[in-house]
């Protein structure tokens, strides 16, 4: 399987989007949105072959970059998806199943006026509830501490989300290139965890 392979193309795959058919077996589906150049999806991808990951992303380039490095590792657990996560969300993935979304620092538009593209807003985390599966886990970081008290606020209003542990949900969970180039810059990161009810 080569690398444009593992780029799904919307246009010739039915939505919502099956596990069975784009991976070739009933394995539990996981996602990350905004997966850059693929550090997180890789390290991910290897360590838990037995699950079908979607890495979306906007960047072509990234996406390109992402789906190269699947190839070259072998790893035939990996999809990318070019186009937006709301887009992911909302047309792609049916109800109850997703058995995790990953979230690692999004965007914080931080200018008042920009919050409204904001990935965390009511209806996403609405609709993040309703793609899990009873008992699938949402994870999310960002370093930006306005971001990080809008995000705790809006995940505890979604009464079919309840937190967990952050330090267990992200004891095994690898760093993407982000939360490494913050670590050496010294910034605090938030993380998030939280389970469907």
């Amino acid at each position: 399987m080569d690398a444009l392979d593992r780029i799904i193309d919307l246009a010739r795959v039915e939505v919502p989007l099956d596990a069975a058919g784009l991976f070739g077996a009933a394995v539990p589906l996981e996602v990350e949105l905004g997966a850059g150049k693929g550090r997180f999806l890789l390290e991910w991808g290897a360590a838990h072959p037995g699950v079908g990951l979607i890495g979306v992303e906007r960047a072509r380039t990234y996406l390109e970059m992402a789906a190269r490095r699947a190839a070259r590792a072998g790893l035939a657990n990996v999809r990318l998806l070019h186009t937006t996560a709301e887009d992911l969300l909302f047309r792609c993935l049916a109800n109850g199943s997703v058995a995790a979304v990953h979230v690692y620092f999004p965007d914080p538009w931080p200018k008042t006026r920009h919050h409204k593209r904001r990935f965390f807003r009511p209806e996403n985390v609405a609709r993040l509830a309703e793609v899990l599966v009873p008992g699938g886990t949402l994870r999310v970081k960002t370093d930006h501490d306005d971001y990080a008290a809008a995000i705790a606020e809006l995940l505890a209003a979604e009464v079919r989300l309840h937190p967990v542990a952050a330090a267990a949900a992200f004891a095994a969970v690898p760093a993407s290139n982000f939360e490494v180039k913050y670590a050496r810059e010294g910034r605090l990161v938030h993380r998030f965890a939280f389970r469907r009810s």
